[in-house]
């Protein structure tokens, strides 16, 4: 079945974004409940990976390890992924990787509609509109992100007929923190239960240029079961 636009309305958006901003590391200790958006469809599954293996430049297609995309020096994103051998797949998950670098790009650009975001995302769809209220909160604070966000645990699914596969990935932030843009001053938290969460988005491939941008979005707070240990 191919995955509509979300009918979950635009407040449930607004609500994982918050958790995640007033995260970066923060919150209460306890496993949570699931802030999911609607329009991921289970695909089929890969096995988690158990090798690290972070980012670095470079333009070589559907690899995750490489990106055109540049971030601020003080900003790491990791990748602890294993690199698929079917293309399609691999594909799918060079695209999900960039949708996260995009994120941040956007966030230090302070800038929802940044072209390097645009890229990235399916219009009109709660992945797009997830990436523009993270970025809209944290200029709204006044911060930026630094530290390391370290991604691992992936998960990719068979590619449907209509060119979309869902990927779904654990995210630890224990040393992930907001930063003011005014002063530079770090907002250091401890490690704790909202440091872990799992992502999962459908990609779709975009017929022109066989790129493949983030569809739908959904988050799971406070995931430690799934993603700690």
């Amino acid at each position: 079945m191919r995955p509509t636009r979300s009918a979950v309305p635009l407040a449930a958006v607004a609500v994982a974004v918050a958790l995640l901003v007033s995260g970066c590391g923060g919150g209460d200790d306890g496993d949570g409940k699931s802030g999911t958006i609607d329009g991921a469809e289970d695909a089929g599954k890969k096995s988690p990976s158990a090798e690290s293996t972070s980012p670095g430049n470079g333009d070589a297609p559907g690899d995750f390890r490489t990106s055109d995309i540049e971030l601020p020096d003080d900003l790491e994103l990791v990748f602890d992924w294993d690199q698929p051998s079917d293309p399609d797949k691999a594909a799918a998950l060079d695209g999900a990787a960039d949708y996260m670098r995009a994120q941040m790009h956007a966030v230090a650009e302070q800038d929802p509609k940044d072209p390097v975001l645009a890229k990235h995302v399916v219009p009109l769809q709660t992945a797009q509109e997830y990436a523009a209220l993270l970025v809209k909160a944290h200029v709204k604070d006044g911060v930026t992100v630094t530290g390391q966000d370290r991604y691992y645990r992936e998960e990719v699914g068979d590619v449907t007929d209509e060119n979309l596969a869902e990927v779904s990935f654990c995210v630890d932030q224990s040393d992930f923190f907001a930063k003011k843009i005014k002063n530079g001053k770090v907002l250091r938290t401890e490690e704790n239960a909202s440091s872990y969460m799992r992502f999962t988005m459908v990609m779709e491939k975009e017929k022109e240029s066989a790129l493949w941008k983030a569809r739908t979005f959904q988050y799971k707070p406070k995931a430690v079961k799934q993603c700690k240990g």
